[in-house]
């Protein structure tokens, strides 16, 4: 009780990173009042239902600046948070943690919402509904002060909500409070989608380049494995292509998204310019433990860089239909710039780094053996090692080092307890025997062109997950490499060791 009165009867200041507003729509059937024989043959009109939310880059942050607590309160107060498995609505899935004053300041980009102390009518201010600090009592989290409560009775109170339905729907200990939202809100906080591309925009590749990285949050019911990763790439592709015909026509193309050959602009130098897709576990802070290793965000790098049609295309996505369809995933936008943040580890040739991991397996580029996987033959020039060497000397590396195949041990997570067990990929299973060429390899979906002939969908390949230790501290060039690196396979992030 003394934990959270004490809690209750200060204000916190609420930090918070850049976000990102949208919604979804779905609606119900509206019979009216018809009885139910005509409710059988009826034909009904449907309510529609927008559900909106927000997407938070980083995690928000409650700081109570006046409040000390002691150990034993500390100590119950994290294992309280250990707990809590939402905040707010039911299907605002968190994870809450108690963090020191050190830990804040670490936390990058973070801007402060203020207590102004009473309601304020501001641009700048928004309205939160909060504990009141004069007059909060631990009982009027389940009662009405009215029922006078007894906190020692075996008999459970009339429920809270029941209580308010009969009143002004007010709890006792209670008040609005407006905050003062940060200095720069909402202008280099709030990330905007606009829901229809501005006239004026075309030609599609005339003006400056805006951005080269983007990044959006996967919004998804379910946990997205990993092995659906080029799955989720080339649907987020296809959705910009459906998008970008709709508003450009088929007159014009954009290289930077699609990378057509023919399409190349003569400004461009080297290989692999255009856009890549890549669907990614959560980093650092806005990593969460309850999935290890699942799908959460999808970044978007483009060296050539991205027109401001070009984004726009991008920010009409609204839905991917991954495996059968029943969970769409949702992409909402949380970051767009010319280079990725500091917390987002990829190879766009600035990370340094000796030691380099495949977060997702290396295919690669050419056929590594003969024959089938009971007899197979393979030439050591050929080797998947060989051949991410081979790789790494495209791309323009020559600092020396070794490349190893890691033991799928090495790369898996421990099993999520809320959870069946899931393989993230696919392993490939062999004879016994000669093993050599297929061991520890997975099996995932690679790109097919559309120019590929006899190949319908995806094709099955077999890929490795590797490691690159240099003997100093190398930038890679590119985010991936090998066979549909493009679309989010042989993605190398730097490791420390």
């Amino acid at each position: 009780m003394a934990l959270i009165e004490g809690l209750g009867r200060v204000l916190p200041e609420i930090g918070i990173g850049k976000v990102a507003f949208g919604q979804t729509v779905h609606y119900q059937p509206n019979y009216g009042a018809a009885g139910t024989v005509e409710k059988q043959n009826a034909r009904y009109k449907n309510t529609r239902h927008e559900n909106h939310f927000v997407a938070v880059h980083g995690p928000v942050i409650f700081r109570w600046s006046r409040t000390s607590l002691s150990q034993t309160q500390e100590t119950l107060l994290a294992r309280l948070l250990a707990d809590l498995s939402y905040f707010g609505r039911s299907e605002s899935i968190c994870q809450a943690e108690l963090i020191t004053a050190k830990t804040v300041e670490d936390v990058p980009d973070t801007g402060w919402c203020l207590p102004t102390g009473g309601r304020r009518i501001s641009a700048q201010c928004r309205d939160v509904f909060c504990a009141n600090p004069a007059d909060f009592q631990i009982t009027d989290l389940w009662a009405r002060r009215d029922g006078d409560p007894n906190v020692d009775s075996p008999d459970a109170p009339k429920h809270l909500v029941d209580a308010l339905l009969s009143t002004d729907m007010k709890p006792d200990g209670a008040q609005w409070i407006s905050y003062e939202m940060p200095a720069d809100w909402p202008g280099n906080r709030v990330i905007r989608t606009p829901r229809t591309i501005q006239q004026g925009l075309k030609p599609v590749n005339d003006g400056p380049r805006i951005a080269r990285y983007l990044r959006f949050s996967l919004q998804c019911r379910v946990p997205v494995q990993p092995k659906f990763t080029v799955s989720l790439a080339e649907q987020f592709r296809a959705a910009a292509n459906s998008h970008f015909c709709k508003e450009f026509g088929d007159g014009q193309s954009s290289f930077a998204l699609f990378g057509h050959p023919k399409d190349r602009p003569k400004d461009t130098v080297g290989e692999h310019q255009h856009a890549f897709y890549l669907p990614t576990r959560s980093f650092g802070d806005d990593e969460n433990p309850d999935q290890p290793g699942m799908i959460a965000n999808l970044h978007v790098w483009c060296p050539y860089g991205f027109t401001r049609a070009e984004t726009q295309v991008l920010l009409r996505i609204q839905r991917l239909m991954w495996k059968d369809g029943r969970y769409p995933v949702r992409p909402v936008l949380t970051a767009m710039s010319m280079e990725p943040p500091i917390d987002v580890p990829l190879a766009t040739g600035t990370v340094k780094s000796r030691i380099w991991r495949s977060e997702t397996p290396f295919v690669p580029p050419r056929h590594f053996y003969r024959g089938d996987r009971s007899k197979p033959k393979m030439r050591e020039s050929d080797s998947p090692e060989r051949q991410l060497i081979g790789c790494l000397r495209q791309a323009g590396i020559t600092s020396p080092g070794e490349v190893r195949r890691l033991a799928l041990s090495e790369i898996q997570l421990a099993p999520i307890e809320s959870l069946p067990p899931m393989p993230l990929w696919s392993i490939v299973r062999v004879p016994s025997g000669e093993e050599i060429p297929f061991a520890d390899a997975v099996t995932s979906p690679t790109h097919t062109n559309g120019s590929d002939v006899g190949h319908a969908g995806n094709q099955q390949s077999i890929g490795f997950f590797m490691e690159i230790r240099f003997d100093s501290e190398v930038a890679l060039p590119m985010p991936a490499f090998g066979r549909s690196n493009h679309f989010g396979l042989g993605l190398f992030m730097p490791t420390r060791g």
